[in-house]
């Protein structure tokens, strides 16, 4: 997930989430993917697969101590199913089995988060574990691989898939059993995220599809059936003009970002309106702001701009009349290495902005009203959830990505928890995807 952020920040985010074939639910729960921290890296090229590979671990001990339980009666007896195993070794964090999770809790407040346990110095060695992790800091193994996966394109608003990226298709994994139910092919070249679920709930998916001449966005059954092209365009001579979108918080419309601006769709890809964009940007929509408008990555060409890569966070809306800019420059040059701010979370009286940089850089500053931000970031890393009190950060140590750990801080910075540790020489957490609400 990190390099498509890191991606974002220099103009070619692909947002997402879709719905069904008349739209996944009118109920709006809903689930966010964010970022970011200076002094670390974009997600690093895995010499990696993911595929058929399911919770199949390398060394395993019980995951709890609760034991399996039999009843009986006179005529019939019935052994409980077995726990599912965890997988266990010197680089990795305690964890529960994943049969242990409450899936009916499943929802804001709970990471995913995937965790290379290879040393730094013998990557591609594994094993690869999906940790699911409660909001009381509980872990739950929910996958597993010999070595692997590098980055998670999705997670479904019902909370019980993903979707995961490694050097082939992505794979469709189902949590509760941590099997693949099915693969995306993807394009060979991509920018930005090439696939994701539909919103809410994620009973489709939507697919970016290139084959040199056309783009497309599509949107599909999870056996791959098409439902609907959304948008299509020629190949853009500019790599910053290829397609991405945001799924409409109903499941019943999306937002599409393309060479000419951004377009309200139906989600069976019926035209209804252009949205305005600020003049001479290119805007990228990333979350939900409130029931009408979205937050979007916007960067600009020409002498008013510092470089093309920095961008500013804009509010726009759904109904085409104009936004307004959240992030203001700074003052002073700009270094071309200052991709500038990409995100934004708001809470009551306050508001947070994620910048990146280059190599991975990443923080999380306070936004004032006057949009001007802090001199100085209050987490590094790219933040998972922000609630009253604290936030869950996603962060890592090296430009190359390694050392990765998600932790919760308070809204001053302050370490809380770790959630998801560094363990011996582990890589670590190689990315991250929270389900914290992006509705209103």
């Amino acid at each position: 997930m990190r390099r498509w952020i890191a991606l974002l920040a220099v103009g070619g985010l692909v947002m997402a989430g879709c719905s069904g074939a008349s739209g996944d639910s009118t109920v709006p729960p809903g689930s966010s993917t964010t970022t970011a921290t200076p002094s670390s890296t974009t997600v690093p090229a895995a010499s990696s697969t993911t595929g058929a590979t399911t919770s199949a671990p390398t060394t395993t001990a019980p995951s709890t101590t609760l034991p399996p339980s039999t009843t009986s009666t006179a005529v019939t007896t019935t052994t409980a199913v077995p726990e599912r195993p965890v997988t266990t070794g010197p680089n990795l964090p305690s964890a529960l089995s994943g049969d242990l999770v409450d899936w009916d809790a499943v929802g804001p407040g709970w990471i995913l988060a995937l965790y290379d346990a290879s040393g730094l110095t013998s990557l591609s060695t594994g094993p690869v574990v999906l940790y699911l992790v409660d909001p009381s800091g509980n872990r739950y193994e929910v996958a597993s691989w010999p070595s692997g996966p590098y980055e998670i394109a999705d997670w479904s608003g019902a909370g019980d898939t993903a979707l995961i990226l490694g050097s082939g298709p992505a794979s469709i994994i189902d949590l509760r059993t941590g099997t693949e139910i099915g693969t995306v092919a993807l394009p060979s070249d991509f920018f930005g995220r090439p696939v994701a679920f539909t919103a809410p709930t994620g009973r489709n998916i939507v697919v970016l599809t290139d084959d040199g001449t056309t783009q497309r966005v599509e949107r599909r059954t999870r056996s791959g059936g098409s439902l609907a092209i959304l948008w299509e365009q020629p190949e853009p001579a500019n790599v910053r003009d290829g397609l991405g979108w945001l799924y409409g918080y109903d499941g019943t419309f999306a937002l599409i970002k393309h060479s000419g601006g951004i377009a309200y769709v139906d989600n069976d890809g019926t035209f209804v309106r252009d949205l305005w964009v600020p003049m001479a940007h290119r805007c990228t929509p990333v979350r939900w702001w409130s029931a009408d408008s979205f937050v979007a990555a916007c960067t600009g060409e020409g002498p008013a701009f510092p470089h093309d890569d920095y961008s500013q966070v804009w509010i726009l809306k759904t109904d085409g009349t104009a936004g307004d800019v959240l992030t203001q420059f700074p003052t002073g040059p700009i270094p071309v290495v200052d991709f500038g701010f990409s995100d934004a979370w708001q809470i009551p009286g306050r508001t947070f902005a994620q910048w990146t940089g280059d190599c991975g850089a990443a923080g999380v500053y306070d936004v004032a009203s006057d949009g001007s931000v802090g001199a100085t970031a209050l987490a590094t890393g790219f933040f998972l959830d922000v609630t009253d009190t604290d936030m869950v950060i996603q962060r890592w140590v090296a430009c190359d990505g390694s050392e990765g750990e998600v932790v919760r801080v308070d809204l001053s910075g302050t370490d809380l928890a770790d959630l998801v540790p560094r363990v011996g020489d582990a890589w670590g957490v190689r990315d991250a995807a929270s389900a914290a609400t992006m509705y209103p």
